[in-house]
């Protein structure tokens, strides 16, 4: 079959469309969007410390995904983190009734892949990296985004 959940063609699609989901997201004005959310906005230089953390640790967890199968739970996280990403987008764009920045890359970059992703892993892990790699996902996804409202509100 040739898209492994851990093919590392699929697997490094993920962190390179997170680059364009970050430049989107400068671009767009993210930070000052959350401000709807969150009250105020988030600072630039936040952000840009936020999603340079996030981007390296993505890289380690694609690189390492790729190279053992014991590490195959990473895919399966940032494929997690990804489409929780864009359905948050989604959410967020039809909450306030405007564009979210980041909705874009998410329904046409996002979705795609982390299905796509998910739907091998669903076929070809074992269930406890499957379950490893949602909880992780949803973990990581919810700690950042918290993170970030609190930045924004104080």
């Amino acid at each position: 079959m040739r898209w492994h959940y851990r093919d590392p063609l699929l697997v490094w699609l993920m962190p390179s469309s997170y680059a364009l989901h970050i430049l989107e997201e400068w671009v767009g004005g993210f930070p000052e969007w959350i401000a709807m959310v969150a009250g105020a906005s988030l600072p630039r230089p936040a952000f840009v410390v936020i999603n340079a953390v996030a981007i390296a640790l993505m890289i380690a967890a694609a690189r390492a995904a790729t190279q053992r199968e014991s590490n195959g739970w990473m895919a399966v996280t940032i494929a997690t983190i990804l489409i929780v990403n864009a359905l948050a987008h989604a959410a967020g764009s039809l909450v306030t009734g405007v564009y979210s920045p980041g909705l874009f890359t998410g329904v046409v970059l996002y979705l795609p892949l982390s299905q796509l992703v998910l739907l091998r892993a669903w076929r070809q892990a074992d269930r406890d990296v499957l379950r490893r790699g949602l909880v992780a996902g949803i973990a990581l996804h919810t700690l950042v985004f918290g993170v970030a409202l609190a930045i924004a509100r104080t």
